[in-house]
């Protein structure tokens, strides 16, 4: 127990510094990069007595260490800053949108544990020729195809034909529950397809390469059923390398989101982030990169753990 405690503290500590370094990076290159945002945001006409001006009240004039500490202190207290561009709070800006893209992630996310693991599992045991072709040409479609195109095809089946959504329309669930959900939806299944390709490999990988280590044949040898050796011990173990990948898997898909957000219309973290990069807006770029890194970490630090309860020998460094 002291161990695992010990272990999560570390990763902890390694998620903190992390999203300091990113957003120490972030602030560095936008210093670095040439423009104004006073005086984007103003536009060419504006004097220089309204551009310093505006700079003051941003606090640009600042120093960059100065600018940079203040806000990191608010962020880990809560307060992500104003928009440059809309004089809102941060915060009210993006904590929709952030949670539409985390929402829609989530969604592939389950889809591909209950599709993929038992599917990785029964093509293990699915050895006729039939089965053997359909899952060749699944894998090979589902890792080729990539998400966007699955999205246009998806919004010209499913939005303009069955007219189950409208693609580019999308009103929010308090307006119209069924029709959001359906973007939702098809947007994570978007996300999910080559995703489940790659997990349904991966997981029949490992179920063949655990059946065929000595334990299993021992257990087998003693008159144990090999469903049961299959189920309540090879499956344990085939899950280890399955779930770090999922870790990844879980961590990408807010990143691979964006251009489906695109494709679809779903009013998510992607359009907003280039949109406030072109603004320059830094308290917007600044806050949604580093919640998606701590996003990104936070996915690996739940797969290692849940590797740690798995797998008992990683708590001791062994392999």
């Amino acid at each position: 127990m002291n161990e695992v405690l010990l272990y999560v503290l570390k990763r902890l500590l390694i998620l903190v510094l992390t999203m300091i370094l990113v957003s120490f990076m972030t602030f560095g290159a936008f210093s670095l990069i040439s423009g104004d945002p006073a005086r984007t945001i103003l536009g060419t006409e504006a004097t220089e007595v309204q551009v310093r001006s505006l700079r003051h009240e941003l606090g640009l004039d600042r120093p960059f260490m100065a600018r940079y500490l203040s806000w990191l202190l608010g962020f880990f207290s809560g307060n992500l800053g104003v928009s440059f561009s809309y004089r809102q709070p941060v915060w009210e800006l993006v904590g929709s949108k952030l949670m539409l893209s985390l929402s829609m992630s989530l969604l592939s996310f389950l889809m591909i544990i209950l599709v993929a693991i038992p599917l990785g599992v029964f093509s293990y045991k699915a050895t006729g020729k039939t089965m053997i072709w359909l899952r060749t040409i699944f894998n090979q479609l589902g890792m080729a195809i990539p998400p966007f195109f699955t999205g246009i095809v998806f919004s010209w089946i499913f939005g303009i034909l069955f007219r189950l959504f409208t693609p580019g329309d999308f009103k929010g669930f308090s307006v119209s529950f069924w029709p959001s959900f359906m973007h939702l939806f098809f947007g994570a299944v978007c996300l999910s397809i080559p995703r489940i390709a790659m997990t349904i490999r991966m997981m029949r990988s490992t179920v063949i390469s655990e059946m065929n280590k000595a334990y299993v044949r021992t257990a087998i040898s003693r008159g144990n059923d090999r469903r049961s050796v299959l189920s309540r011990h090879v499956l344990k173990n085939s899950l280890v390398s399955v779930i770090s990948f999922l870790g990844q898997t879980l961590a990408e898909l807010v990143c691979a989101g964006i251009v489906v957000e695109q494709v679809l219309g779903i009013p998510g973290v992607g359009r907003f982030l280039v949109t406030s990069i072109l603004h320059r807006d830094y308290p917007v770029v600044q806050t949604i990169v580093v919640i998606l890194t701590f996003w990104v970490v936070f996915a690996s630090f739940i797969a290692d753990i849940i590797n740690q309860v798995l797998d008992p020998r990683l708590r001791r460094g062994q392999t």
